[in-house]
């Protein structure tokens, strides 16, 4: 207990000095501007409304808080420096987890808002307020999005350029249908109402054959998943049986460049298992 307090006095005085010395709370002050400013653009596409004095607190403070909790959890000195490059990347990733939910979330509501932009059409409405009607009745994500592309044709952006907008704010496979049927139909004429009909019909046709595919794939990425996961758990259990198998990798220079190799490959076979289960659809 008296070293654990002396260990967090000292580190405070450590960091206290640091944060004095002219040149590296310059560094610090950047750093922060920077981050936060990336991730003010990303809230605002994303119609999230936060401070940047909050924003400034969480890349601050989840380093260090990564680092202790790395130290208590681990019991090694040196498992703080993995926690505090790991809590360099908290903030970002929690950043692409609210982005890519909210992706899924808009690519779940396509179709339901195609079908009402194809009703409204029936009913004898113009493109433009059929995309007004779901940007007043659809709940967001695609509510927002649609409001957004009214908001652009509204400013004096033509409605071309507003459409490849709204395809680079959501960028999918679905998305670029969507588009490309609506540019196409502007310019070619024709029964535009089929032409949503039958984009509907694909959407729905992709999106069987994609949970087909997760369906016919799940014992593979369960396998794969289970291997990854295998020699860490091995790795654990064998270390809270018995330490002293670990003495050559923990205390020999030998042994520690073997470790750092066999979890570099065990990170890469991981990498090449995310990339090659994902789905090409």
């Amino acid at each position: 207990m008296v070293l654990v307090i002396y260990l967090f006095g000292f580190s405070s005085a450590a960091l206290f000095g640091f944060l004095s010395y002219p040149p590296f709370l310059e560094r610090v002050k950047t750093y922060l501007a920077r981050r936060t400013a990336e991730a003010s653009l990303q809230l605002e596409d994303m119609f999230v409304t936060l401070s940047r004095h909050r924003l400034q607190l969480m890349y601050l403070v989840a380093p260090p808080v990564m680092a202790l909790l790395a130290w208590l959890v681990t019991g090694f000195w040196w498992a703080a420096f993995i926690g505090l490059f790991v809590g360099r990347l908290v903030p970002k990733i929690m950043l692409k987890l609210m982005k890519d939910q909210r992706h899924k979330k808009f690519q779940a509501q396509l179709v339901d808002s195609l079908l009402l932009v194809s009703s409204c059409l029936r009913a004898g409405l113009s493109m433009i307020q059929a995309f007004t009607v779901v940007a007043e009745e659809m709940p967001p994500p695609v509510g927002q999005e649609f409001s957004l592309l009214m908001k652009e044709t509204r400013m004096g952006v033509s409605f071309d350029e507003a459409m490849v907008h709204f395809k680079q704010r959501m960028p999918s496979d679905d998305t670029t249908l969507f588009v490309t049927a609506v540019l196409v139909a502007r310019e070619t004429g024709g029964d535009v109402t089929a032409i949503f009909t039958k984009l509907v019909d694909t959407i729905r046709e992709r999106k069987k054959i994609k949970e087909k595919i997760k369906t016919l794939t799940f014992m593979a990425r369960l396998q794969g998943i289970v291997m990854c996961l295998l020699p860490v758990a091995f790795s654990f259990m064998t270390y809270a049986m018995d330490r002293s198998h670990f003495n050559f990798f923990l205390k020999d220079p030998q042994g520690r460049l073997i470790l750092a190799g066999v979890i570099m490959v065990q990170l890469f076979g991981a990498y090449l298992f995310m990339r090659f289960s994902k789905s090409p659809i």
